[in-house]
């Protein structure tokens, strides 16, 4: 009897530790093909941006009221079915990302979500999964990081971080509705909180602190 109930174990250890590689190996191809999915994505779009560039080609007169006029909903390009309102880009994490105009978790294993917001009312919030090649890196973000956010317009804002926070899920009002000009978030490993770093227009300076 303790010879068969040591072969068992030795099975279900094998057999667990089998299963502990095929998760690993599944989570470093679902994130590798995300990373390159990303990357095709967000060549389509910067290639719309550049045509619509053309195709615009604002007077002087015209820039110097664009600010002015713009309107509040951000423009969008549909790829594949899915559409995009633009990209986010943070350098010091060596991230360029395409950004899907609505979220869900569909959407969220192709690209960064807008969840709320827009860049033209200060109030944007994006998501994304903590894929290394999406926000996962995001929790080694420091305050004063450069984050920077293209529109389908062109229009490129620039946002410094001013403080890292880790929350829990259920503490949707502090992600929507911060008093931050930007917003982005990602889920911790095994998803029992969130990491969420607030931006403001680099305009306004630097006056948070690092995480809370």
């Amino acid at each position: 009897m303790p010879k068969k109930a040591g072969i068992l174990l030795t099975t279900v250890g094998a057999v667990l530790i089998i299963s502990a590689l095929l998760l690993f190996f599944y989570n470093r191809y679902e994130d590798y093909s995300a990373g390159r999915e990303a990357e095709i994505l967000l060549e389509d779009i910067v290639s719309a941006i550049e045509a619509t560039d053309e195709a615009a080609a604002p007077t002087e007169t015209e820039e110097m009221t664009e600010e002015e006029t713009l309107p509040a909903a951000l423009p969008e390009i549909e790829i594949d079915g899915y559409a995009y309102v633009g990209y986010v880009s943070i350098p010091a994490l060596e991230l360029e990302l395409p950004v899907m105009s609505e979220w869900d978790y569909a959407r969220l294993k192709i690209a960064p979500c807008r969840q709320f917001g827009s860049s033209r009312t200060d109030d944007l919030v994006i998501a994304a999964h903590n894929y290394t090649k999406h926000f996962g890196k995001l929790t080694i973000v420091e305050v004063g990081t450069d984050v920077f956010f293209t529109d389908m317009d062109g229009i490129e804002n620039h946002y410094t971080v001013q403080r890292v926070s880790t929350l829990a899920p259920e503490d949707v009002d502090a992600v929507l509705n911060s008093g931050y000009d930007l917003v982005l978030y990602t889920c911790t490993l095994g998803g029992a909180t969130r990491v969420v770093a607030f931006c403001n227009r680099a305009e306004k300076g630097i006056e948070g602190e690092q995480h809370e």
